[in-house]
């Protein structure tokens, strides 16, 4: 049962509105708690930093993380601003 409760939270969206040119500070406070909802936050605010190359086992769950962290943050916000991440879509720390 914990593994249908955790894909559901995966697979859910948030419930607020996405970034536009007029809402970040709303916007930034929301998606903070999301992506700590998730388990992303301390990836995204360097909390959690990339392990060494040497390990390529934790570095590749660091890595699958990151993309899921990075997608969360893309799609929220609208698509008149996603194009600030060209060039970052799968660093969610630059983005």
């Amino acid at each position: 049962m914990e593994a249908i409760e955790i894909m559901a939270s995966e697979t859910s969206t948030p419930k607020f509105k996405l970034l536009s040119n007029s809402n970040y500070t709303e916007w930034a406070g929301e998606i903070k708690a999301w992506l700590m909802k998730l388990g992303y936050w301390r990836l995204v605010s360097r909390k959690k930093m990339q392990p060494k190359s040497s390990d390529s086992e934790a570095l590749d769950k660091w890595e699958a993380k990151a993309e899921k962290a990075a997608g969360e943050l893309y799609l929220a916000v609208e698509n008149d601003q996603q194009v600030h991440f060209r060039g970052c879509e799968e660093d969610p720390v630059k983005i």
